[in-house]
């Protein structure tokens, strides 16, 4: 499908601050460049990331710095795969009056009545199948597949390879680490993990952590 069709999902109107400048962060860039999203630059907290520029665009400082110094609508997108600490930064960018920005490769593929809330990230080949619906803040790394009628919760994070299969359901901030599967109708409580590799054949309880076993 057109990512256009989708109203929540065309480019961020104003210019877009990525929040994070590390790993994610660089790779977060490189999918914008490939969508058409221009970067303003990026914010993070660290002392040694206030000035100059990462990965080729200017350090704005904190996100509170960057507020100050701005004018009209700015756009913001979390690049941060740290749960807990992207709410935090969430929460502190929307204090500010930004708006949040979803960003999305060209190449993941997106059912027509599949639900993308603002903030969401999806990686490079991923599938969100019909009726899937995704909180936001979410995100659904490279290379995975979200199932028909499927939820993810906020700030709830696929690593990439992850198969959520059809109607499952994830609470706020839960994960799958890299290559894990969710059977089919299996849920995952509020800041739950299943480790990499790992398949959950049962629901996991809220705060649960399963990893996989050597």
């Amino acid at each position: 499908m057109s990512i256009a069709r989708q109203p929540e999902l065309t480019p961020p109107v104003g210019p877009l601050v990525l929040i994070g400048a590390s790993g994610l962060g660089r790779e977060i860039l490189w999918v914008c460049g490939r969508a058409g999203i221009a970067v303003a630059g990026f914010c993070d907290d660290a002392p040694d990331k206030q000035a100059g520029t990462f990965a080729g665009q200017p350090l704005l400082g904190s996100i509170e710095q960057a507020a100050a110094h701005g004018s009209g609508k700015i756009c913001f997108h979390v690049a941060v795969g740290d749960n807990r600490a992207r709410q935090r930064l969430a929460e502190r960018a929307l204090a500010c009056g930004w708006s949040p920005a979803t960003v999305i490769d060209p190449s993941a593929s997106l059912a027509p009545d599949a639900v993308v809330a603002p903030g969401v990230y999806v990686g490079i080949g991923s599938v969100i199948s019909s009726l899937a619906r995704v909180a936001p803040f979410a995100i659904v790394n490279h290379h995975v597949t979200v199932g028909h009628e499927a939820v993810l919760g906020a700030f709830a994070q696929l690593c990439p390879g992850v198969r959520v299969s059809g109607n499952c359901a994830l609470g706020e901030g839960a994960l799958l680490g890299s290559n894990a599967v969710l059977l089919p109708g299996k849920s995952m409580g509020d800041w739950s993990v299943l480790g990499a590799g790992a398949v959950a054949v049962s629901d996991l309880v809220a705060g649960a952590h399963v990893v996989r076993v050597r």
